[in-house]
């Protein structure tokens, strides 16, 4: 039994070595991810698995990874990007809704809407001026966005700037003000040039895209207060994902009331961090908290 343990050891030792290996200049840290099985565990390795730069090994019973990569290509950051977009919450990243909800039924683990930044005493000593991309990275950056704002100087500013006129009218208990700002957000739709968008805010635009058309179409057609707001639930989770992958400086709020939505809670983004609740207006016009800032 001994000369078998002995066995199983030096095999791991020697997988570790070859590994490190393979990745030159190997770094590893350990990083939170959410997941429930196998199947998971599979997705999110091949995520972040990039021969030559990363590797990651995941475990079901801690939700932790360790990360293996060469930080001279990738970093800790762009890995968990990656495993996010394949539709795992960790603990730097938020999956796109419309990934997770394609998540196979056993993989659908239990979420919210807060994810914490990674708080590593690396990352806290790190010079960021000196922080290289690499190729790939860099060929995926538009730099014409670079500068940009995520509500006033990007393709995407009308849409945030429409979304946020819709919030308004909500908040003011207006069904007619909330139409017609709705019918503006369904006209700045139209007028997004994709080929001008940054990688990765096309590949979130193309997802909720049409979510946002029909959230937005139905906030316009309906003179009910109480089903426009209704419909407001599911445009703030499409309009959540596309900001925060949008390359933008200005603070927008993932607010919650834990009351709207017959007490199971809705979240809405706003362009202030003071709570002004668009699911009950003057009614409760306080109720509700800030859950993030993007």
């Amino acid at each position: 039994m001994k000369n078998l343990k002995a066995f199983i050891a030096s095999i791991i030792i020697i997988s570790s070595l070859t590994v490190h290996a393979q990745i030159k200049n190997a770094t590893t840290s350990t990083v939170e991810i959410k997941g429930n099985c196998a199947m998971c565990k599979k997705t999110i390795e091949a995520a972040a698995y990039e021969p030559k730069v990363s590797k990651a090994e995941w475990d079901e019973d801690t939700q932790q990874a360790v990360l293996t990569f060469n930080p001279d290509k990738t970093s800790e950051e762009a890995i968990l990007k990656k495993i996010a977009q394949a539709g795992y919450d960790n603990q730097s990243f938020r999956a796109p809704d419309d990934v997770y909800a394609k998540l196979h039924e056993c993989c659908l683990y239990e979420r919210d809407h807060t994810v914490a930044k990674a708080e590593h005493n690396e990352h806290q000593g790190m010079d960021h001026s000196q922080h290289k991309p690499s190729a790939k990275e860099h060929a995926n950056i538009d730099h014409s966005q670079h500068n940009g704002d995520a509500t006033a100087n990007t393709q995407l500013a009308p849409v945030f700037k429409n979304y946020l006129a819709v919030k308004n009218a909500l908040v003011a208990t207006d069904a007619k003000a909330a139409a017609t700002a709705a019918k503006a957000l369904t006209a700045s739709i139209g007028q997004v040039e994709m080929g001008k968008l940054a990688h990765e805010e096309h590949e979130v635009w193309m997802k909720v895209m049409k979510g946002i058309q029909t959230e937005a179409a139905s906030i316009e057609k309906s003179t009910d207060i109480n089903r426009q707001r209704q419909s407001f639930m599911a445009l703030s989770n499409h309009l959540y994902s596309l900001a925060k992958a949008s390359q933008g400086s200005t603070a927008l709020y993932w607010q919650f009331c834990p009351m709207a939505n017959n007490n199971k809670g809705a979240y809405w983004l706003s362009a202030e961090d003071a709570i002004k609740n668009p699911y009950f207006g003057s009614k409760m016009m306080n109720c509700g908290e800030v859950k993030e800032k993007i």
